[in-house]
Order: structure tokens, then C-alpha cells, then sequence
């Protein structure tokens, strides 16, 4: 990250003393579009006061003796962790060099100094944690504090985690005739894997629920999702096929992520192999992958899309992209994460559209301030509620 912003401040620097190539400027370009942040920023670093302030703390600095007094600190910290903080302060100290803060903390301090201060409160991400409840109602909640078990529960061995549920069927049990189910919740501002007894990998977002067999038959592999899930079909040769209350999906062996949230835009995306979209009424189709179906709200009409994929399976890396969305739809998708509640004062507040990225196992504070110093929205935290002014 250090390397690139780097390499985007040097092309800033040049493009404002004309010198760009065309391959930097179509650099610039695409940066400047993928992120409403990015092009607030360029537009600030090219006002011309903004521009006058750089260069007299350009003219200023001492590049030298700041970058040895960088260097020693790096020779005596050789732990990643310590590293990536030094960087970072090298960042912080060259970047005015280069007139990119690419925090706008280097920008015009007019702005603020006449907009509210955003409340340093911390909002916590979520973390793994889940509900098992087993065939006979008994319930067992997941979470990080769980202890390695071994338990086995009709004919399955359960091995379980603070972060995984691993379901391994011993060889009697395939003789049973009558199916036992479990489900697994997700509580809001949480996570869960599991691996089911085929060996099918399925990571469980914030506000999910997946019902499945402690062991599948001969016949087709059949699990119930609510919410949003990532599987990774084992290939046994048998159909494994996922049901929500929009649309169904079958696979003989795949990746791929779907989003049914109740009274949401329902997707089914494709990262490799080939599915089948079953959404009733509203036809079925087949997907390649790169490939979306999506069901709106309320239609009985598929639609298809190609997308990049990241931006919709990024979640299970830890990471969260948005690219061009909504305030209320990026909202709605981290509250669920942060467990926490979202007010906007106005209606229009909801349709500004932004793109970002984020980890998602940070605190939420730093990305509001990004909100606000778009100059759309101000934003105020107070416990865990959230509330954005036009």
C-alpha cells in the first residue's frame, strides 16, 4: 500500500509540472476513478493554495536527514509489525516531498476548521462467533473463547473451534436412513466457516443462518442459506445445490458467493467452475464465472452481469470493497458487520455514491473521516451509532 501511494504522489508531482507520460496520466486516471477519496484529494492537491503550502514544506524539509534518522529505526526493529510502522512514518515524513498527503490531514486546514469534529469514539469490528443448534434443539454458541472439542454427534465426528466447525462422517453412519440436520447462525457483528461433511468449504457473513445435514446421502447435497455465504464445492459427482427464499442454486463443484438478505438484492456470483440459477418464476440460467445473477427486490426478473469478483468475496479475505455504491447500501453492509445503527438526517444523504476499501477487521472511525472529508457529508459516532448530516 505504502509502495503505491508512493508511486501515485510522484505521478501527482509531475502531472502538476507537466511531465507526465501517457501510460502515468492513464495511471492517474484510473486512481482518480476508483475511489470518490481519490479524486477529492487530486482536486484539493491542485488548488493552487493548497499547491503553494506544499511547496513551501517541500522547500523546507530536510528529506535527508529525516530519511537517515528512518533508516537507523529500521535497522533496530526487524519484527514485521514494527517495520510497517516505521514505513509508515517514513510515509508521513516524504510525502510533502512529493505534495500528495495521501491523509488529507495534508490538506487546506480551512475546511477543517469550519466543519463539526468527528467524535473519536471506537466501534469495534465483529468477530467469529456463532449458534449451533442440533437436530434435537440443543444449542451450542461459537465463539473465540470456545475450546478445542472433539465430539461426536449420529455417526459424525464434530471438530470444533473458536473459528471452524469441521463435520468428518464416520464410514457407520452412511448406512443410516434418517437425515439429522444442524444449523449455524451468525449473531449481527459476526463470522463462522464450517466444513460439512463432503468436504465442502462455506464461510458464514454477519446476519447468516445455513441448515444442513450431518451427512449427505447418495442423492443430491442440499443446504438452506438466509444471508450471505462463500462455498467451495467438494466435487463428489453428486449435485450440491443451496436454497434461499429467492433463488436456488446448483453446482457440481465451484466457488462462489450468494447474498440473500431479506428484503435485498439477491446475488449469486460467480468466481470459477459453473452454476445453475433457479429463481422460479423468474427462469433459470447459467453462469460463467466473473459472471452475477441478480434478483431485485420485489421482481420476478433475473438479471446478468459481469463483475469483478473481489469486490463481492473480498469479505472472506478480511478486506471490503465498494466501488462506486451507495451510502445507505455500504452502510447497510457494515452495520452488519459492526453491529451498529446507521441515521441519516436527510433522504438524499442515502443516494451519495462513494467506492473504498477497507479492513474489515479495523475500527470504523478512520473511514467516516474519509466520508466526511469528501466534503459530501458530516458525519457524528456516538456509541455505536452512527449519524450522517447533508
Amino acid at each position: 500500500m505504502i509502495k503505491q501511494d508512493f508511486h501515485i504522489a510522484n505521478i501527482i508531482a509531475r502531472y502538476l509540472s507537466g511531465e507526465t507520460t501517457p501510460e502515468e496520466s492513464a495511471q492517474l486516471k484510473n486512481w482518480r476513478n476508483e475511489d470518490t477519496a481519490h479524486e477529492a484529494l487530486f482536486q484539493k492537491i491542485c488548488n493552487e493554495e493548497n499547491f503553494r503550502q506544499h511547496m513551501e514544506k517541500g522547500s523546507a524539509f530536510n528529506t535527508s536527514t529525516h530519511w537517515e534518522g528512518v533508516q537507523k529505526r529500521i535497522k533496530r526493529n526487524n519484527n514485521r509489525e514494527r517495520r510497517i510502522k516505521i514505513l509508515s512514518y517514513a510515509a508521513a515524513v516524504l510525502f510533502p516531498v512529493f505534495v500528495l498527503g495521501i491523509s488529507l490531514k495534508y490538506t487546506s486546514h480551512d475546511y477543517s476548521q469550519n466543519q463539526p469534529v468527528l467524535t473519536a469514539q471506537f466501534i469495534s469490528p465483529g468477530e467469529s462467533k456463532a449458534i449451533l443448534t442440533l437436530d434435537n434443539g440443543e444449542t451450542i454458541h461459537l465463539n473465540k473463547n470456545a475450546v478445542d472439542a472433539l465430539q461426536e454427534l449420529e455417526g459424525a465426528h464434530i471438530k470444533v473451534d473458536s473459528t471452524t466447525l469441521n463435520y468428518q462422517v464416520a464410514q457407520a453412519a452412511l448406512q443410516k436412513e434418517k437425515p439429522v440436520y444442524n444449523k449455524v447462525e451468525i449473531p449481527r457483528g459476526g463470522e463462522y466457516a464450517l466444513v460439512l461433511s463432503d468436504g465442502t468449504k462455506v464461510h458464514l457473513n454477519s446476519m447468516s443462518s445455513l441448515r444442513f445435514p450431518v451427512r449427505f446421502g447418495d442423492g443430491r447435497r442440499v443446504v438452506e442459506l438466509e444471508g450471505e455465504a462463500y462455498f467451495e464445492v467438494s466435487k463428489t459427482g453428486q449435485p450440491f445445490m443451496v436454497n434461499t427464499k429467492g433463488i436456488q442454486v446448483e453446482v457440481l463443484g465451484t466457488a462462489f458467493n450468494i447474498s440473500a438478505y431479506p428484503g435485498e438484492e439477491y446475488q449469486a456470483t460467480l468466481v470459477n467452475g459453473s452454476v445453475k440459477v433457479n429463481a422460479g418464476q423468474g427462469g433459470s440460467l447459467i453462469l460463467k464465472p466473473s459472471q452475477q445473477a441478480t434478483l431485485p427486490v420485489g421482481s420476478n426478473s433475473m438479471q446478468v452481469r459481469t463483475v469483478d469478483t473481489s469486490f463481492y468475496t473480498s469479505w472472506v479475505e478480511g478486506k471490503i470493497h465498494f466501488k462506486d455504491q451507495r451510502l445507505e447500501d455500504i452502510m447497510k453492509t457494515l452495520s452488519r458487520w459492526y453491529d451498529m445503527e446507521v441515521i441519516y438526517k436527510t433522504e438524499k444523504i442515502k443516494d451519495f455514491r462513494f467506492g473504498c476499501h477497507l479492513d474489515r477487521y479495523e475500527e470504523i472511525a478512520p473511514f467516516v473521516k474519509l466520508l466526511e472529508e469528501t466534503e459530501k457529508v458530516h458525519a457524528k459516532i456516538d456509541g455505536k451509532t452512527i449519524t450522517f448530516y447533508n
